[in-house]
């Protein structure tokens, strides 16, 4: 596959500090890089280097490649195209991602300590247990991004897009949420203490019990879904959501959208489920029993492994 870098302007005179867009970069820091091309850096990388700290690889163009574990921090990576790349556990501290193409990248473990990510495109990008401490995502697109367990402390995520985000047990103390887009997405067990949400979305969110929201602040008021026994979400709508091995035990769920969802080995036992709509739902190894379905719609729903509310367990397929 081709690597291409694309044509880089240099400044012919010196930058002034007035004139960086970001009054926290330091204009030495990124315009004063030694540049490597693509085939350069994956050469070095095969022959077991991985120190490419304080590198200019701003517009680069990389695709599907693997640079985990390597030492990337103080790079500048700006407008740089890194779509489908393993940064797994690499050290990207202090890196100036601005307005680079990460989507579908993996950034698990890695760490971005104060990295500069204005901008950037992180779609589908896969950042569970990464350090974010500090880091600027304002205005970045975080959209079905997974972030279970990462460290968000202290970072910027003012206007960014988190919708569809997977959020679990992500560390979010002191972020700035301002303007911050959460609709629909996964807040099962995070921690937004000493956070200001008042301006945040969280329509359609969901979160547990074990979610922790700012004093005073609250998440059902602001769209936010909570998931646990014997709560109800009569007419809700889910349809679509992933709530594999969620407990739904004795909850009201009468006439709630749930087309679509995955419940696979979730525990619905006793829940009211009248008029509840499951086509094309994921209910194999769900336990139903005693759960009333009357009305319901079970149409092109997998029941295979499903605990029926007579006790039966139902065969392989769909009805």
């Amino acid at each position: 596959m081709p690597l291409a870098v694309r044509n880089r302007r240099m400044p012919e005179l010196p930058i002034q500090k007035s004139a960086i867009a970001n009054p926290f970069l330091d204009p030495e820091k990124y315009f004063s890089r030694d540049a490597m091309s693509p085939e350069e850096l994956l050469q070095k990388y095969a022959d077991g280097e991985r120190d490419f700290s304080a590198l200019d690889f701003a517009e680069v163009n990389l695709h599907e490649v693997n640079l985990s574990g390597a030492d990337f921090s103080d790079v500048d990576f700006a407008r740089a195209t890194l779509t489908h790349l393993n940064f797994g556990s690499c050290s990207l501290g202090g890196a100036n991602f601005v307005d680079a193409d990460l989507e579908g990248t993996n950034l698990c473990r890695a760490d971005l300590n104060t990295a500069d990510m204005i901008g950037a495109n992180l779609c589908g990008a896969a950042l569970s247990l990464a350090n974010l401490t500090g880091v600027d995502l304002s205005a970045a697109t975080l959209m079905m991004a997974k972030l279970l367990g990462a460290n968000l402390t202290g970072t910027n995520l003012m206007g960014a897009n988190f919708i569809g985000a997977n959020l679990m047990g992500a560390n979010l103390c002191g972020a700035n949420l301002s303007g911050t887009n959460l609709c629909a997405t996964y807040l099962y067990g995070a921690d937004f203490r000493e956070t200001d949400l008042d301006s945040a979305n969280l329509n359609r969110a969901l979160h547990s019990p074990k979610t922790q929201f700012p004093q005073g602040f609250d998440p059902l008021k602001a769209g936010s879904s909570l998931i646990a026994s014997g709560v109800d979400l009569s007419r809700a709508n889910l349809s679509g959501r992933k709530l594999p091995s969620v407990d739904l035990s004795n909850a009201n769920l009468s006439h709630a959208d749930l087309r679509k969802a995955d419940l696979g080995w979730a525990n619905l036992k006793g829940a009211n489920l009248q008029g509840t709509n499951f086509f094309q739902a994921n209910l194999s190894g769900a336990n139903l029993s005693g759960a009333n379905l009357k009305d319901a719609n079970l149409k092109s729903a997998n029941l295979s492994g499903t605990i029926l509310p007579d006790g039966i367990v139902h065969g392989a397929g769909t009805v």
